[in-house]
């Protein structure tokens, strides 16, 4: 996970909602967004009760300028999508990651719903209830992603070496930038689950939807798995904390 001073709030409920949720607890791994020390964040998100790994943004940027990706650093500055996409990465180099958004409340066990990992190259993510893409990035790719399913990269599951380099996305990234857009992340991670695991949570997994979005009467939590809260029903995200959790 990736969090600030701006999405803390949310970060820590998201936790929250995991630690009452899921059987078993994951080795947690939450990165600053560079708007606040690793240590006050450690401080802050101390409730955790399983393992907490806590790192400063600074350390995913020197890990990828080490190796020459000087488009992904750029998009980094310039869009916090780009900062997700980086981290993310960055440790699926070092072993199987499962990204998960501040935005997103669990509500019984996920740990069933995971696929079984192995060092390999590995990207699937969640369907979305609308197909929102980047059109550059599809021309790039030369891939219909609209045709193909709605993805969503609220949830990742990545894994694998040279990913970046395999799909030449510094090449990708240096013709969209500046001009990101709030989809080229998720637009890119699609593409890339395309060849590999594509969508591994269905909606009936990960809610994604808005028929509540003027809703004041909580979301009825029984047989639901976990809800993604995407930016057109983000203010739901509080009621739902505050009468589910």
């Amino acid at each position: 996970m990736m969090t600030g001073r701006h999405h803390l709030g949310m970060t820590r409920l998201a936790m929250l909602s995991i630690a009452n949720s899921w059987k078993k607890l994951p080795r947690l791994m939450v990165s600053t967004d560079g708007s606040m020390s690793a240590a006050a964040l450690k401080k802050k998100l101390s409730f955790w009760p399983g393992k907490l790994d806590v790192y400063a943004w600074e350390e995913t940027s020197v890990y990828h300028a080490a190796r020459g990706r000087r488009a992904l650093l750029n998009y980094a500055k310039a869009h916090p999508f780009g900062k997700k996409m980086a981290l993310i990465l960055h440790y699926a180099e070092l072993g199987p990651v499962l990204w998960v958004d501040s935005d997103i409340l669990f509500f019984d066990d996920f740990i069933k719903h995971l696929p079984a990992t192995g060092k390999g190259f590995a990207c699937g993510g969640t369907e979305d209830f609308t197909a929102a893409y980047h059109q550059p990035v599809l021309q790039w790719f030369n891939n219909d992603l609209f045709a193909r399913y709605k993805f969503n990269a609220g949830i990742l599951l990545v894994s694998g070496t040279g990913i970046y380099e395999d799909f030449g996305l510094e090449g990708l990234l240096d013709s969209i930038g500046p001009d990101y857009d709030f989809c080229t992340e998720q637009s890119i991670f699609a593409h890339i689950a395309s060849q590999s695991l594509g969508i591994l949570w269905s909606r009936d997994v990960v809610r994604s939807f808005n028929d509540d979005n003027q809703s004041l009467v909580p979301m009825r939590v029984n047989g639901v798995i976990a809800r993604h809260y995407t930016t057109n029903v983000r203010h739901l995200f509080w009621r739902d904390a505050f009468f589910n959790l």
